[in-house]
């Protein structure tokens, strides 16, 4: 008896060894996570309050704490449309811990298209800016109207949306007029042509004039967006008379967006990494054995009340987790995300002939 109390005491002591030895850690750790924040906040502040002309900025128009800007980046035909549904879910389901007030959450932000993509002039003019020719990327001062508008000092915490693909918009018959318009002479040109044509690294923007001129005021962040080529191609099979000039067109394009990816690893300001690859496929039920919603009504009844997982499920969940630890979301819980996503019908063999599909 005497063994066993003594046995059981050194137990009980080694535990609360271990507990005391895991509060120092912890402890450590935090005070270091504190200092680097206070590192990087002292470098931020910095940056904030001085204009290339060494003006001063209202802190009010560029607190990164509060806005963020998710772009979606990838291709024509790299599922925006799908895949705008699933962040902007994940979004409006995310609540500011300090706060407490819900994200505020814009994906057709009128500002952010006006300062990025130079859309809708007469607000640029409302805003005491020409728009022709538009305000550059190295005017401070509209930079800063636009983030203002964008992100209004209320408290909240405020994401916006941005998903127009690489490149955007039609050669004739645009609805809107962007900075630089697609080109017609693309579609004689090849794609390493394309990708060193100067028009074309500023369709639909100019993403590196874009990160430095904004990341000083927004925490930008983009995702990636994978798609099997053959997919994508069957996706606008029309587009740019046809398959075989628009292959030429988006691989220029894939050039152009691997050329920006490759030298924009990391944020300018806090280091943090800039963007994250989402494969496409893996939301896409067609790619699993197992059924998108099982098999039978018990299953399908289970399924809807979340008492079973199919295997494409699973992955979604992954997903959404993923990009809630990527964009520093506090909430990765979304049950709803993937309610408007539906998995594309067409068929690259059926879209697209045997030759094109040898072609490209």
């Amino acid at each position: 008896h005497y063994r066993r109390q003594s046995t059981a005491m050194v137990l009980l002591l080694a535990l609360v060894s271990v507990a005391i030895c895991s509060l120092v850690v912890i402890a450590s750790m935090a005070r270091s996570t504190n200092n680097m924040h206070n590192m990087s906040g002292s470098f931020l502040r910095s940056l904030r309050n001085t204009t290339e002309s060494g003006s001063s900025v209202d802190d009010s128009t560029n607190s990164r704490a509060n806005c963020q800007i998710v772009y979606l980046m990838g291709v024509e035909g790299s599922s925006h449309h799908g895949l705008i549904h699933v962040v902007e879910a994940l979004a409006k389901h995310q609540v500011d811990p300090i706060s407490k007030l819900p994200y505020d959450v814009d994906s057709r932000s009128i500002s952010i298209r006006a300062g990025l993509f130079g859309w809708f002039r007469p607000v640029i003019q409302r805003w005491g800016f020409a728009s022709d020719p538009l305000p550059s990327f190295s005017d401070s001062d509209f930079i800063q109207r636009v983030v203002k508008e964008s992100c209004p000092n209320d408290g909240k915490k405020h994401v916006i949306i941005e998903w127009q693909s690489f490149p955007s918009g039609h050669i004739a018959n645009n609805k809107r007029d962007y900075r630089v318009n697609r080109q017609h002479k693309w579609l004689s040109m090849k794609a390493d042509e394309i990708a060193n044509n100067e028009e074309a690294m500023q369709q639909p923007a100019n993403m590196t004039a874009f990160v430095q001129a904004y990341s000083p005021y927004m925490d930008i962040k983009f995702v990636v967006l994978s798609r099997p080529f053959l997919e994508v191609m069957a996706s606008h099979p029309h587009y740019d008379n046809g398959p075989e000039k628009h292959s030429n067109i988006v691989r220029g394009f894939l050039i152009i967006l691997r050329r920006f990816l490759d030298s924009h690893m990391y944020d300018l300001v806090d280091g943090r990494r800039l963007w994250m690859m989402l494969c496409v496929e893996r939301a896409t039920a067609k790619h699993y054995s197992s059924p998108e919603n099982g098999e039978g009504i018990l299953t399908n009844i289970a399924h809807s009340l979340g008492l079973w997982q199919s295997e494409v499920d699973i992955v979604r969940q992954k997903m959404v987790s993923d990009l809630a630890n990527f964009l520093g979301w506090p909430s990765d819980r979304c049950r709803d995300c993937f309610a408007r996503w539906r998995d594309s019908r067409k068929e690259p063999s059926r879209v697209l002939t045997h030759r094109k599909i040898q072609m490209m």
